[in-house]
């Protein structure tokens, strides 16, 4: 069972920024898929967290040279849905 995460990422300028994280991200057993998106600070990742942990993933961008912020991860958009806050004031909102 994979697991999707956001996480917001510290110190990317440019494109080369994106593509060493991706890359460092991409060496971690167990992630799946890396998308780097700069104009957000931020990278999605699905893992296996039975093979690795956002620790772990975390570990390899800090040593690419970037600051991840672990604990400010955001759900995915699957994620906050299965969220009854979320879901309700998505109600609210569009007005259901």
């Amino acid at each position: 069972m994979s697991d999707s995460q956001r996480i917001p990422i510290d110190g990317m300028t440019c494109s080369s920024c994106a593509t060493r994280i991706t890359k460092a991200v991409r060496k971690v057993g167990g992630v799946e898929s890396v998308r780097v998106d700069l104009g957000a600070d931020e990278a999605i990742v699905m893992f296996d967290p039975a093979r690795t942990s956002l620790v772990a993933i975390g570990g390899a961008i800090e040593r690419a040279g970037y600051a991840p912020r672990i604990g400010a991860s955001v759900p995915t958009a699957a994620e906050a849905l299965r969220r009854p806050d979320i879901r309700s004031g998505l109600r609210r909102l569009i007005g259901n």
